[in-house]
C-alpha cells in the first residue's frame, strides 16, 4: 500500500470504530428503556424505532449522550479526515491515469459520487509498488 491508500484505510477504519461506538450507545439506550416495536421486535438502532414519539424522544436523548461524551465531535473530525484522505487518494488515482481520461474523470470526481467510488475501488486494486509516481 502507498501512503494515500494507507491514510484512506486508516481514516475509514477510525470512522467505522466511532460509528460503532455510537450504535452501541443507541443499543444500550434501547435496552435500558425497554423499547420494542409493535410487532415485538427490538430495534437495533434508533432509526429503526417504529413509533414516532418514541423515536423523537430516544433520538434527542441519545444525541445529548453522544454529544456530551465528546463522541460526536470525534465523529465529525473523523468524517473530515476521511474526506481529506479520499480526496488525496482520488488525486493519486487521477495522477496515474492517462491524460485524456484524467481530464474527463477530474471533472466527474467533483460532482459524481459513483465516479469517486469507482476510482477509490480501482486504486485499492492497484499494486502501488508497480507504479512510479
Amino acid at each position: 500500500m502507498n501512503k494515500q491508500q494507507k491514510n484512506y484505510a486508516l481514516a475509514k477504519s477510525m470512522l467505522e470504530v466511532l460509528e460503532a461506538k455510537e450504535a452501541e450507545i443507541e443499543q444500550i439506550y434501547i435496552k435500558e428503556h425497554g423499547i420494542v416495536n409493535e410487532g415485538g421486535s427490538t430495534p437495533e438502532v434508533i432509526f429503526m424505532i417504529d413509533d414516532e414519539a418514541t423515536f423523537d424522544k430516544a433520538n434527542a436523548e441519545v444525541s445529548k449522550l453522544v454529544e456530551a461524551s465528546g463522541l460526536w465531535a470525534k465523529i465529525l473530525k473523523a468524517r473530515d479526515d476521511l474526506k481529506t484522505a479520499e480526496d488525496e487518494l482520488i488525486k493519486y488515482g487521477l495522477s496515474i491515469a492517462p491524460k485524456h481520461e484524467r481530464e474527463a474523470l477530474t471533472k466527474a470526481t467533483k460532482t459524481n459520487y459513483t465516479t469517486r467510488r469507482k476510482i477509490i475501488d480501482l486504486v485499492f486494486k492497484l499494486d502501488a509498488k508497480t507504479v512510479r509516481v
